[in-house]
């Protein structure tokens, strides 16, 4: 069946419309769109990896060249201490305290000249006889011997004198036999003033 002629350019006249706006849809698209902008931006981004290594190379060759024969060579440093040296966890002695001149030694009264010869008693009072190399001294409770030694007490096996320079005072043993000298370093007891003896009690 044939198709008039009028119908033909209309059916021509439809196609051409169809056909300019598919062209037109496919020329407008938003370049907004993810899907038509991913491609492009993918071919940009894959041009500075492909320029990268350039870069670099030129980098690389601006590098200054490193001089080894100017190093200084270190020599290792010492060991501060022991590591296996003992310590103490008592505090540090103050220097202050040790550059203080310490005080004088206690000043110690000679040893007693005397050499016990005898002794008398009397009722109640009790004498005893003394030699200083060759003088005489009869000794008597409260009595000053020599002008140094004063008489405290006198007891049958001592006797206590005081050395009046420096108020010590000191004890003489009695026994053994008379004008026995003491033995060779030894020294007659001494006790300080103020303090009582164990006697006196």
């Amino acid at each position: 069946m044939a198709i008039p002629a009028k119908q033909r350019w209309i059916i021509y006249c439809v196609a051409l419309a169809l056909t300019l706006i598919a062209v037109r849809w496919a020329g407008g698209q938003d370049p907004a769109d993810p899907r038509t902008a991913a491609p492009g931006k993918a071919g940009e981004a894959a041009k500075p990896a492909r320029e990268a290594p350039a870069s670099g190379s030129g980098a690389t060759d601006a590098l200054p060249e490193l001089r080894l024969d100017r190093l200084v060579t270190r020599t290792p440093a010492a060991p501060g201490g022991d590591p296996f040296q003992a310590r103490s966890w008592a505090p540090a002695p103050d220097p202050e305290a040790a550059a203080r001149p310490r005080p004088p030694p206690r000043p110690q009264a000679p040893p007693l000249p005397f050499t016990y010869m005898g002794k008398m008693v009397d009722g109640n009072t009790i004498v005893v006889f003394l030699a200083n190399e060759d003088r005489n001294f009869i000794a008597r409770v409260g009595e000053t011997l020599d002008g140094t030694y004063r008489v405290e007490r006198i007891a049958d096996n001592e006797l206590v004198v005081t050395y009046l320079p420096l108020k010590i005072k000191q004890t003489l043993p009695l026994g053994g036999e008379p004008g026995a000298a003491p033995a060779p370093g030894a020294k007659p007891q001494s006790r300080a003033a103020g303090r009582d003896d164990e006697d006196d009690d």
